[in-house]
């Protein structure tokens, strides 16, 4: 039961009731929401209070006391962080698979035919059908054994959306293709961008409200081969910490494991028998041989891995290939920084990828799709083989592109990882390393049908509503020429707008040639679709900026500009700016910039947004 919030008429500021709900939850989660929190609880609960109509502070203590349990619960839910994806911390995965004839033996041993697995804390359900992913593939090798897997939550409306099994496709592109060809299928309708895990996964996974503090109450008898329990802890006390574990201990069998997140260590708190690998631990007691010579104990020696099972080399030796020196650069330092890559050597395109594999040994590649003189289409159409190492393409084109990206994929590509912006290319580095690994472990040589059920041509439509911007200088022609000739079918506008070069008009029209067909923008034309305009800043740019109110924009940006051009296009409404990704670009541009990509990325970047609704 509550204590009365409004005892001897006490008023609340939105930061005391805040302070208050914390502590609620904490009392009955064991989530503890500290200073670091404040200000994510104070956001939220303002929200809560919108959402109740608009009340006040006082208003919302008086309803908490008249709905104390019910609101809780929705206080635990709205409070309670939710963040994960799919195969998260990816190195528990690969400790498992090297296990797997462990777990597999124990289950054996027990008369059982299921591994069964506990995905505790699992929030919307990520890291079960993750689980149910791996295991699906691997125990083919296993002739008579299954799998099951309890996801619980502390939130029911988690526990829900894990139940549903429906996520939005651009979550599950992060998974490796060995593991989500076959098991998802695409929604239609209003959740058409949307995917629904396949029955012969969803029939293997159940889900129910759980609460840390009372674990026992919650699995009564049940026992697991694999306990995961992640990236949790940290909102914890430490007293409540050792008192989950060894609640958890009692639903181990002996040979399982027990798993939490990588920053999460618990070996201080002596509940555990063994640690096995990072955040890995068993409630055995370590096994113990006699030596027949000395008659003294020792460790036994862990058992060896099965030969026949397919792994990644390690280290995995690795080419960068890539025309950005900034990816170059972000990627060589994610191999580096990890035991299990070795970064042998960069390429800037197709060419110079295929004189380096003539004289180096090479196991795996990263590889751009839009690269001058040969692309990473042209590169894998025309040296891809049996024997060739392993290629994960990372590029700025969608994966779900007909025109690139499924090209890849078809002609020899183990895998694609959309290129994020450069300021979080750091946050994809774990989905980019487990996709090289997982290329190792079965190679998917077609094109999985929930790829081909989201595949797009991009085409452009209402044309007269949209429109091109390059904005460049006179060094640029040819990049501007190239961009310009790369684009195919039906077009909006096109305005190339020169800085500095308003007496060169005509001449700058004779060198985009006649393939471009360019005209130069004056007063009085009107914007039309299909042709290609060329503008002087100076004298023409309020002009173009009015047509192009009201219209969707693609504005590339060449080169370095001037702070006059920054402050247009920061005003340009509706619009994507991209910016080529060269050492000292406008720092105020980049702040507002859709995204930093070399410029030979600019066309295909463009028609994407451009080909949106």
């Amino acid at each position: 039961m509550s204590m009365p919030l409004n005892k001897a008429g006490k008023t609340w500021s939105i930061e005391s009731l805040a302070n208050y709900v914390s502590e609620i939850v904490a009392k009955d989660s064991g989530n503890i929401l500290g200073d670091k929190q404040q200000s994510m609880v104070v956001s939220r609960l303002r929200k809560r209070l919108l959402d109740l109509g608009g009340i006040t502070a006082n208003e919302y203590a008086a309803y908490l006391d008249k709905n104390y349990q019910r609101e809780t619960s929705y206080l635990i839910s709205l409070l309670t962080t939710h963040h994960t994806f799919f195969f998260r911390e990816f190195s528990h995965f690969d400790f498992v698979l090297e296990n797997l004839d462990k777990l597999v033996e124990s289950v054996k041993r027990r008369g059982d035919n299921k591994i069964r697995v506990l995905s505790a804390a699992c929030s919307k359900g990520q890291e079960v059908y993750s689980l149910a992913m791996f295991f699906n593939l691997h125990l083919k090798k296993y002739p008579g054994i299954d799998f099951e897997i309890l996801g619980t939550d502390i939130d029911p409306e988690c526990v829900k959306i894990g139940n549903n099994g429906v996520y939005q496709y651009q979550e599950v592109k992060s998974v490796p293709r060995v593991y989500l060809q076959g098991n998802w299928q695409r929604g239609t309708g209003k959740i058409a961008n949307f995917v629904k895990v396949k029955p012969h996964l969803k029939e293997r996974c159940k889900f129910d409200v759980m609460n840390l503090m009372s674990v026992t109450k919650a699995l009564g008898t049940k026992k697991f081969d694999l306990v995961m329990c992640r990236n949790v802890f940290i909102y914890f006390k430490k007293e409540d910490i050792r008192k989950i574990v060894k609640d958890f201990q009692q639903h181990v069998y002996k040979g399982g494991y027990f798993i939490t997140g990588l920053s999460e260590s618990i070996k201080e708190l002596q509940v555990t028998k063994q640690n096995l690998a990072p955040s890995v631990y068993s409630f055995d007691e370590p096994a113990v041989v006699v030596d027949k010579k000395t008659a003294a104990p020792k460790k036994a020696a862990p058992v060896a891995r099965t030969t026949s099972k397919p792994s990644a080399p390690k280290p995995v030796r690795m080419l960068v290939v890539d025309d950005s020196a900034s990816v170059v650069k972000l990627l060589s330092k994610v191999f580096q920084s990890d035991p299990d890559f070795e970064l042998v050597g960069t390429a800037t395109n197709g060419l110079e990828a295929a004189e380096f594999l003539k004289n180096n040994k090479v196991d795996a590649m990263t590889l751009d799709i839009h690269m001058p003189e040969m692309d990473g289409v042209e590169y894998l159409k025309k040296h891809h083989g049996v024997n060739h190492p392993k290629v994960v393409v990372v590029s700025s084109a969608s994966r779900e592109d007909t025109r690139y990206a499924q090209q890849t994929l078809r002609y020899g590509a183990s895998d694609f990882v959309e290129k994020p912006a450069l300021n979080n290319l750091k946050e994809r580095a774990e989905e980019i390393k487990n996709k090289i690994k997982m290329s190792f472990l079965n190679d998917v040589s077609v094109v999985d049908t929930i790829d081909k059920s989201f595949q797009k041509d991009f085409q452009i439509k209402d044309l007269d509503k949209k429109a091109r911007l390059l904005f460049g200088s006179f060094s640029d022609i040819k990049k501007i020429k190239a961009s310009i000739t790369e684009l195919e079918g039906d077009q909006p506008p096109v305005v190339v707008v020169f800085e500095g070069n308003g007496n060169y008009m005509d001449m700058i029209k004779d060198e985009l040639g006649s393939r471009v067909g360019a005209q130069v923008f004056e007063n009085g034309i009107k914007l039309e679709k299909n042709k290609v305009y060329i503008c002087d800043y100076s004298s023409q740019i309020k002009d173009l900026l009015s047509q192009c109110s009201g219209r969707r924009v693609s504005s590339s940006v060449f080169g370095i500009c001037s702070s006059k051009v920054v402050d247009s296009l920061i005003g340009l409404e509706n619009a994507q700016i991209l910016l080529e990704d060269l050492p000292g670009i406008n720092a105020d541009l980049k702040e507002v910039a859709s995204d930093v990509f070399p410029w030979t990325s600019f066309p295909h970047v463009g028609t994407e947004y451009l080909a949106k609704d």
